[in-house]
C-alpha cells in the first residue's frame, strides 16, 4: 500500500466517524473538508472524491452555505465542466 492510499483511508476513517457519530462541530469539519480538497488537488481518486461528495452531503444540513462554498472551490479546481460533481447551472 502506498504513502498516499494509507492516508486517504484514514482520512476516510475519520469523515466516516464524524458521520456516525453525527458530530457537529463546524470547524472540525471544515478542517476536513480543506483537508479532502488538498487532498482532491494534487491526488484524486474516486474513493477520494466519494469520501468528499460524503461529508459535503452530511454538512450541507449543519452550513449549506460553507458547503456550497466547498463545492464550489473543488469545481473550480478540478472540475470545471460539472462532469465529477455534477452539473452546475448559472
Amino acid at each position: 500500500m502506498e504513502k498516499q492510499e494509507l492516508y486517504d483511508m484514514c482520512k476516510s476513517i475519520e469523515i466516516e466517524d464524524i458521520i456516525q457519530n453525527h458530530l457537529k462541530y463546524e470547524k472540525q469539519i471544515e478542517r476536513k473538508l480543506d483537508e479532502m480538497l488538498d487532498i482532491l488537488l494534487f491526488y484524486e481518486t474516486d474513493d477520494s472524491l466519494l469520501t468528499f461528495r460524503k461529508l459535503c452531503k452530511y454538512y450541507f444540513d449543519i452550513n449549506p452555505q460553507a458547503t456550497i462554498d466547498y463545492i464550489n472551490y473543488y469545481r473550480e479546481q478540478n472540475d470545471p465542466e460539472g462532469v465529477k460533481f455534477g452539473n452546475r447551472k448559472k
